[in-house]
């Protein structure tokens, strides 16, 4: 250790030799990582697995079940209908299943307040187990049936009461009273995947939750996507949209085993010919059952914006790794005189590496502090280019971890060159240069 402290004041008295050049390697380095810190925290935010551990089991299925024969396009609808659902529900193949969609709403707590726009989450009691949402107070509806009961976000119970312990509340939700069954825990699944269509999956959680059966009777209308293959009237949910073919919802099955996936798989093929020899639903099969895993490159909400930056910006840290190692090679060959005594006094290659580790060591530390403070401001200026990427600016442990380690091999690439010089090269040549 007191040997390598003894390498660490080497190194600084190299840098106060030639405090420029060393500046300039540091500021060339800082800016190539923080460019590229900031576009790879969004590449890695926008593609990472929210559910590691079940991703791979969470199925999202859909049928091609309209009540006409397409002739050209027969692409699957993206949202199912109520009676589709239905249907698929008939078996117990699933772990787990719950439709849902959204819509828009307005909460207060009496006709007095002001109301608040919420974004409503309407779906099944299986959906907080399907994607692990933490419950802190209360208590999920016991069963899938018609209740007014709302589930509150943690921020909208702070919002709405100060407070988040507020079980039985009574509540206004656009202007029907409802009562508050439970208070989820701070929960934020980035990207969205269970919400993929029309690129929902960049979007914030919801406000609050509402039963499916009572979104229908109350009449709420998806709000990002529905579509009618008859003469459904949409104002009617509670009844035609029931019966009609009027798509809106999206389902999800949890399918553990290969088994099961087998099983649902042929379920729904079995499903689709018996529709066909009713005469209901006349058009090809076309069976989809996409993985959580896949389902934003299924929908095609890959942004390619970010691709292209975090491509551009990776040939701008190889411009700038050769542009630093060039700069090091420079002040190697000023030091050149300084290496080649120690060597002929004696060090050997082993401590001539230590010694240039301990360069590595100190441009690190200074690379690291410039490129999180460049990487930070370069953050900023995307969330302003492109603000639906600001929920996927956040540095986690395994981000921040993996972002450091890169700067110290930036840092120790830039310094590899001059240290092979230094360690094998001709000492008699050495000093004579």
């Amino acid at each position: 250790m007191e040997q390598f402290i003894y390498y660490l004041k080497v190194s600084f008295k190299g840098i106060k030799r030639a405090p420029l050049p060393y500046a300039l390697t540091i500021f060339i380095l800082s800016v190539g990582l923080g460019v590229f810190f900031a576009n790879g925290t969004f590449y890695y935010q926008l593609n990472r697995d929210p559910l590691p551990h079940k991703s791979d089991k969470l199925f999202f299925p859909m049928l091609n079940l309209v009540p006409y024969e397409c002739s050209t396009d027969c692409k699957t609808p993206s949202v199912l209908s109520y009676n589709n659902v239905e249907k698929l529900s008939q078996t117990d193949i699933p772990t787990q299943a719950a439709a849902m969609y959204s819509a828009d709403g307005y909460l207060r707590q009496s006709s007095e307040q002001a109301p608040l726009p919420v974004s409503i989450r309407i779906t099944q009691r299986d959906f907080f187990s399907l994607f692990d949402v933490p419950v802190l107070h209360g208590s999920i509806w016991p069963d899938n049936s018609a209740r007014h009961e709302v589930i509150l976000t943690k921020s909208s119970a702070e919002k709405l009461f100060g407070r988040t312990n507020v079980i039985g509340e009574k509540l206004l939700l656009d202007d029907r009273n409802v009562t508050v069954a439970a208070v989820l825990d701070t929960w934020q699944m980035l990207p969205r995947l269970y919400d993929a269509n029309n690129q929902n999956h960049l979007s914030d959680t919801d406000d609050i939750y509402l039963p499916l059966e009572t979104g229908y009777d109350m009449n709420y209308l998806s709000n990002t996507q529905s579509q009618t293959f008859d003469d459904t009237d949409y104002r009617q949910l509670s009844t035609q949209g029931r019966t009609g073919a009027l798509h809106q919802l999206q389902y999800w099955v949890q399918l553990d085993t290969p088994a099961q996936q087998q099983g649902y798989w042929q379920f729904m093929a079995n499903l689709v010919q018996d529709e066909k020899a009713a005469g209901r639903h006349p058009s090809a099969p076309n069976n989809q059952l996409v993985a959580m895993r896949n389902i934003v490159s299924y929908f095609g909400g890959e942004s390619s914006d970010i691709k292209a930056f975090a491509l551009v910006t990776l040939l701008f840290l190889l411009v700038c790794l050769f542009n630093a190692s060039h700069l090091s090679l420079n002040r190697y060959l000023s030091n050149q005189y300084e290496f080649s005594l120690r060597r002929a006094l004696g060090a050997s290659r082993s401590q001539l590496q230590l010694q240039m580790l301990a360069d590595v060591l100190l441009m690190a530390i200074f690379t690291i502090i410039g490129a999180l403070i460049t990487g930070f401001a370069g953050i900023k200026l995307m969330n302003q280019l492109l603000p639906a990427n600001s929920l996927f600016s956040n540095w986690d442990l395994p981000l921040l971890l993996s972002l450091l380690a890169i700067a110290f091999v930036c840092s120790y690439l830039v310094t590899l060159y001059p240290s092979l010089r230094a360690s094998f090269g001709t000492l008699n040549q050495q000093l004579k240069e």
